[in-house]
């Protein structure tokens, strides 16, 4: 297809332009490359909102503030986003309910919206998600719940558009108990066996196997509204009292390819999408794990590869699409 509407609008929206100003794109056969330069002024002021991934057991009312430290807390995320004028954290049970649930998502659009409006259009917002977060809200994109138009922005981060086979191990780890000490801490930390059904992961578990019925069709319509995204490929990834446990759970759960340490990385790849592995790619591939894709640990000293933090802060500066037409 030619470069999407949305991404149109969103060119010129940033640039400041009418869409009549863009000009028309067509082509005779095949596909083409078209290099589209994404930048923003640095006065940028958004509404940001953040959506975490699986394991939340309970659901409260949105906060101002990063109350679990999800984000690595209030100092890490408001440093790194300069350009939110506000910030709202999501918190819903994304443990018992899967990523389909409506009465899930129809409370993240809400979120998403804010207070005060009966609108179901979200507008000059940055959406961050991350892992599940990703589906639960390009699911409800896609079933209407809400919508984004052009001032909106779309932050995937660490999803698993296709799934993953970590939660066909994970399940047989609740009855196993001999996958080894760093499995196990890992394994309890992600909160995975339902008390109430023995031998079983929670829903939000279950729902991420990749043959999982919902799946079918969400990582293309996912390509046509996220904005920014970013993937891992190193189970180890950033040194941090996750790395040993990621790395042991992706020996245990034996991808075959390259992994975060919970998403394969074929999963979390957008179809459409050419990613990079510099932090200034608006697709980055980036040398980190899961949970580092929450931000919580920072950057690796080396290489443009490992700067997830560094990707997010200069999301509205200047980054490079390469986009199919």
């Amino acid at each position: 297809p030619a470069i999407t509407a949305r991404v149109a609008r969103q060119i010129c929206h940033l640039k400041g332009l009418q869409t009549s100003s863009l000009p028309v794109v067509g082509m005779k056969s095949g596909l083409a490359l078209a290099q589209l330069l994404v930048g923003a002024s640095a006065t940028a002021s958004y509404r940001c909102v953040f959506m975490p991934g699986l394991g939340w057991p309970n659901s409260s009312a949105p906060t101002a503030t990063d109350t679990d430290s999800y984000w690595g807390g209030d100092s890490n995320i408001n440093k790194l986003t300069p350009y939110c004028s506000s910030r709202t954290y999501i918190h819903q049970d994304t443990l018992t309910r899967g990523w389909d649930n409506a009465e899930l998502q129809q409370a993240v659009c809400e979120a998403g919206l804010g207070e005060g409006t009966n609108d179901t259009v979200i507008r000059n917002t940055v959406f961050f998600a991350h892992s599940m977060g990703n589906l639960i809200f390009a699911d409800a994109l896609r079933q209407k719940a809400c919508s984004l138009d052009a001032s909106s922005y779309f932050v995937a981060i660490s999803a698993p558009w296709y799934g993953s086979k970590a939660s066909q191990v994970l399940e047989e780890s609740c009855s196993n108990s001999s996958a080894g000490e760093a499995f196990h801490w890992l394994a309890n930390k992600l909160h995975r066996c339902d008390p109430d059904r023995l031998g079983k992961v929670f829903l939000a578990y279950e729902s991420l196997h990749p043959a999982y019925p919902a799946f079918e069709g969400l990582a293309e319509f996912a390509a046509q509204q996220v904005s920014f995204a970013m993937c891992g490929h190193s189970p180890y990834g950033l040194t941090s009292v996750y790395s040993a446990a990621m790395e042991g759970l992706a020996r245990a759960i034996g991808f075959g390819e390259k992994n975060d340490g919970m998403v394969p990385l074929s999963s979390c790849l957008l179809p459409g999408k050419a990613y990079d592995t510099h932090w200034q790619s608006a697709f980055y591939s980036a040398g980190i794990n899961h949970i580092d894709g929450t931000l919580r640990s920072g950057d690796g000293s080396l290489g443009s590869s490992r700067q997830p933090s560094q990707w997010v802060s200069s999301l509205f500066t200047k980054h490079t699409e390469t986009v199919l037409v």
